[in-house]
């Protein structure tokens, strides 16, 4: 009964990672039953016949490596030649190969940076234990008490950097303020498990008051402007009246903290909704990013986006609505019991709006297909489905602009990630472009191919990538013209420090996360900026709280340790940092640990990764598991281990909640 828009062109022949047996296609199993008759006709009576299957085997493994050598060239020669070049240097393993390299050589492995990061986490678990409470932040052999003359850090934002920031950051040596329209971190990989109810929203949340109690104040707003001469940022307000008006369910466009206000509403409201100026020493900006919607006709004002906690409760009741929708008795064809016309026309339109569109292939886009098919597959199901009725109706089609799904993953994930979505039903159009949405409809566009075509639809998600926020272009407005970098980016050195208008002010503002833009040297390639990942951001976040926490001089380059003075107190972290040699600060290096993608049907991807060293693909329900323990072990808390364990055990035992509240 229940089914997916599938493409015509599905591969159905290549087996899955985690060890099920595959079918052998029709015309790999004829050559081999022709193959046994012939070796059962040449054994003479009265002799013992060995056993066919052997030799049959090695005929149909030849067969189906010949087709899947064939299919392999007719995708290429489909390709054109940017596509191919991408595939070649979309990834370290790639590169490697194109140079003639072993990608898996163990001497480009950087122990230097391995030894330094494990010796930085014994660091950082001796700061976090005494920083915030005994007053030993510098982890001096006596108690010292807050002093009232400590820098103030104005934190903006409340993502991986500026976790990561908060968490570690020193509250005895530092007056932090944290700037963020939402009060709580988020654990943005989770989101479109959310959007399904898989778990629930405050299972992956972690309010900024929790992470450290101590920080000095958190103030809800956006910051709209900058005085970086006179170290000043400009904060508006949060209209906290609006909160629970901020979710207005289906409707895309539906007012939300995290939209900027116009000046005019805020300068004609409430005393609680007005500009407020704060004074720093020194700047973070880990602002994120936003949802880059507005370069497709229609795309800002009819798709939902999934980047952040409300976005994911949105589309998860977005998506309940829409089978709501389908559900009312004038779209069933019982309706119009003589009128062959008007069932027709019920019939489309109740396939209409249960028709599914996610634009972008990569991680979001893939593991948000994942799980909607997951969440399709249990309501649907037959005998207790709770839309049961809808399960010739449902289609979740996703569109990417590329040749393969997950580009930054190996070739061999990518193909993986394809061919699974298909055989779960999803319809993946690739070289397909987004050209307008509407209400109702979408219009694609396929390379190399012309004229539109315009689908009917009920919801269209939009992940598609990122753009930046408007505080970014405010700060970039106040930094000499060599801070712009790539795709709205802020340049930084190696110690995240960007160029600002007078040396005076130099060190004063670090940018961190997906607002950064820093080019990493690799051995094997051209210098690239780091990629907009939590992984790049929540090392930035440790890297800048740890400068911090040594009391380097950041107007320096590079910056260095205060010069010893006979009167000070003996210090232990200072005698650590001699004994290892960080008189001066080392730049910031990131360590890749690799990539994960939920892909459906209780399947994962696995890229696990050393740096530049590839460590081993995995893929399949084995690759599941270790992609829920590695999102468990990441958890900002405890508490969300427990709550996330405890949502999938539910989920498991009970289905998922498609109640709308």
């Amino acid at each position: 009964g229940y089914h997916f828009d599938v493409s015509e062109n599905v591969d159905f022949g290549r087996g899955g990672g985690d060890g099920d047996d595959t079918e052998l296609p029709p015309q790999a199993q004829q050559p081999a039953a022709a193959a046994m008759e012939v070796q059962n006709e040449a054994v003479p009576k009265g002799v013992q016949k060995e056993d066919p299957q052997p030799a049959a085997m090695e005929v149909q493994k030849e067969e189906q490596s010949s087709a899947e050598q064939q299919h392999q060239e007719k995708k290429d020669q489909q390709l054109s030649d940017e596509d191919r070049y991408l595939r070649m240097v979309s990834s370290e393993t790639q590169v490697k190969l194109l140079n003639g390299e072993n990608p898996y050589a163990l001497t480009d492995i950087d122990v230097e940076l391995l030894v330094g990061r494990l010796l930085d986490n014994l660091e950082d678990d001796a700061q976090k234990r005494n920083g915030k409470t005994k007053g030993k932040s510098r982890l001096r052999s006596k108690n010292v008490p807050k002093s009232e003359g400590r820098p103030t850090v104005v934190v903006l934002g409340t993502g991986w950097a500026a976790h990561a920031f908060v968490k570690l950051a020193s509250t005895y040596d530092l007056r932090i303020v944290v700037v963020s329209p939402v009060n709580h971190f988020v654990f943005t990989p989770m989101l479109a498990s959310a959007a399904v109810g898989t778990i629930e929203y405050r299972s992956m949340t972690e309010p900024i008051r929790v992470t450290n109690p101590y920080i000095d104040n958190f103030v809800e707003g956006r910051a709209v402007g900058v005085d970086v001469p006179g170290k000043k940022v400009e904060v508006q307000l949060t209209s906290l009246s609006t909160v629970t008006g901020a979710f207005k369910g289906i409707a895309a466009n539906a007012p939300c903290r995290l939209d900027p206000e116009s000046r005019s509403s805020v300068e004609d409201s409430s005393p609680a909704t007005r500009t407020i100026t704060l004074n720093y020493d020194y700047l973070l900006c880990a602002v994120g990013t936003s949802a880059r919607s507005s370069i497709v006709q229609g795309a800002r004002d009819h798709c939902f986006n999934l980047k952040t906690s409300q976005d994911s409760k949105r589309l998860r009741t977005a998506i309940g609505e829409a089978l709501e929708f389908a559900s009312r008795p004038d779209l069933q064809e019982s309706y119009y019991a003589d009128d062959e016309y008007m069932q027709e026309l019920a019939k489309e339109e109740r396939r209409r709006r249960v028709r599914f569109v996610i634009v972008g292939g990569g991680p979001t886009g893939v593991e948000l297909a994942g799980e909607m098919s997951d969440f399709f597959v249990q309501i649907c199901s037959k005998p207790d489905g709770a839309y049961q009725h809808l399960a010739e109706d449902i289609s979740v089609t996703l569109v990417h602009g590329g040749s393969d799904l997950l580009p930054a993953m190996d070739m061999d994930l990518r193909e993986k990630a394809l061919s699974s979505l298909q055989q779960q039903g999803i319809q993946v159009r690739l070289n397909t472009r987004l050209k307008e949405v509407g209400q109702d409809f979408v219009t694609l566009t396929e390379k190399g191919k012309d004229g539109e075509e315009t689908i009917p639809v009920g919801l269209t998600v939009w992940a598609a990538g990122n753009a930046p926020v408007p505080f970014v272009q405010e700060l970039l407005s106040h930094l000499p013209s060599s801070a712009a970098g790539s795709a709205g980016r802020i340049n930084v050195d190696r110690w995240l420090r960007c160029p600002t208008p007078t040396p005076e002010t130099f060190g004063s503002v670090l940018i961190l996360g997906d607002t950064a833009c820093l080019e990493a040297e690799r051995e094997y390639g051209p210098a690239a900026p780091l990629p907009q990942t939590a992984q790049v951001a929540g090392q930035q976040g440790s890297f800048a709280a740890r400068m911090f926490n040594r009391g380097y001089d950041l107007t320096r380059t590079p910056p260095l340790l205060p010069e010893w003075e006979d009167t000070e107190e003996f210090s232990l972290l200072r005698a650590w940092l001699n004994a290892r040699g960080l008189e001066e600060a080392p730049p910031f290096a990131f360590l890749s640990l690799g990539l994960l993608a939920y892909i459906g049907d209780g399947k994962a991807l696995n890229q696990v990764e050393l740096g530049e060293v590839p460590v081993f693909n995995y893929s399949g329900r084995i690759a599941f598991a270790l992609w829920r323990s590695v999102y468990l072990a990441k958890q900002a808390a405890t508490r969300n281990q427990a709550l996330i364990a405890f949502d999938w055990l539910r989920t498991e035992a009970f289905g998922r909640d498609i109640t709308r509240l």
